[in-house]
């Protein structure tokens, strides 16, 4: 699936999803952020999509796994390759093509960690990297203003992690990085299905109820759907039925936790720019923003107005393809990652 046409990109190097943007064409790939490979040699067997329908099913010497999930990156090299993989999809065997690529980095990555990224990708066959912050551009991509000189407050709800920000005149006033994201929803649905069925489940079946059942305040009408897993009692395969009620249930002390980590960021911030969140309200970005009835929520727990962006999965990919397209319109925004005074002393 080679693309051609700009020398500009953007990768968004999710801990769920890849998302590729070009200038003037907007997203170009979006897959899962997996990687299969040999234990023994560290050879790519696939990535992605393929890579992701492997998990949990390989064989012994055949792992899987998502480089990105954890807070610090442990596999380098995989990275490299995932990285290598994507862009040549995208810019095919014409190796003279060597795009600059606005590559999205996660605030609080210590520098030599962020450095080895921008190497890996110009080691990948990029020409040069501009690095961005990923909370900012996912606030850029959510429509939130954050130019202005006015307290603007975005959450970006991923996979692994959740980034907290509070912006004014175009920087970061406040950020957080939380152990916050949709694998812990789905780790609370397996938990539950282990002590309410005694049915373990995987969790890409987990993240199916989440998807199909999930809510933080009830559907309305019941909703049911059945589900497959292994009987912690006999050890033999079993079907079960789950219906929407339960999956709200196993969700709540979770989000009750999430409430609490928000609340607790919102009392840090100061004075002058909580009053004006509580007057223009937060914006939710990321996949996790998806979960059902999640605004309404936490609306009501933070006595705030808390609204989803459309299509938040993407904010960050539509971030990217706003700088793209419009870099001059962003001049007076501070794109830099912020970093943790701890970490700069290592």
């Amino acid at each position: 699936m080679a693309v051609f046409g700009s020398s500009d990109m953007g990768m968004d190097l999710g801990t769920s999803v890849v998302h590729i943007v070009m200038k003037e064409k907007g997203v170009v790939l979006s897959e899962p952020s997996y990687v299969a490979f040999e234990r023994d040699t560290r050879n790519v067997i696939t990535v992605g999509t393929e890579a992701m329908r492997m998990f949990g099913r390989t064989p012994s010497g055949i792992a899987v796994e998502r480089p990105f999930r954890e807070a610090h990156i442990r596999s380098f090299d995989l990275v490299s390759k995932m990285m290598s993989y994507y862009l040549r999809e995208i810019t095919g065997k014409r190796r003279a093509i060597r795009p600059r690529l606005y590559l999205a980095l996660p605030s609080g990555m210590a520098p030599t960690e962020r450095q080895t990224i921008i190497d890996l990708a110009v080691d990948a066959g990029v020409r040069s990297v501009v690095p961005v912050d990923e909370s900012v551009v996912s606030a850029i991509g959510g429509s939130v203003r954050i130019d202005q000189p006015y307290g603007r407050m975005n959450v970006d709800i991923g996979g692994a992690r959740t980034n907290l920000a509070v912006f004014s005149m175009g920087n970061q006033v406040k950020w957080s990085i939380e152990d916050f994201g949709g694998d812990r929803l789905d780790e609370a649905i397996m938990d539950y299905m282990r002590r309410k069925h005694n049915l373990m489940i995987g969790q890409r079946s987990a993240e199916v109820l989440k998807i199909n059942l999930g809510s933080a305040r009830g559907h309305g009408p019941k909703l049911e759907e059945e589900t497959y897993g292994r009987s912690l009692i006999s050890g033999l395969p079993r079907a079960v039925t789950v219906n929407s009620e339960e999956i709200t249930e196993a969700l709540e002390p979770s989000l009750r936790d999430f409430v609490s980590l928000l609340h607790r960021f919102i009392e840090q911030t100061p004075p002058e720019l909580a009053s004006d969140i509580f007057d223009a309200g937060i914006t939710l970005s990321g996949g996790g923003a998806r979960l059902y009835g999640l605004d309404d929520l936490l609306t009501s727990q933070l006595n705030i107005q808390v609204h989803a962006a459309d299509e938040p999965e993407l904010c960050v990919a539509r971030g990217l393809s706003e700088l793209l397209n419009n870099p001059n319109a962003y001049e007076k925004i501070n794109l830099r990652s912020p970093y943790r005074e701890d970490e700069m002393l290592d």
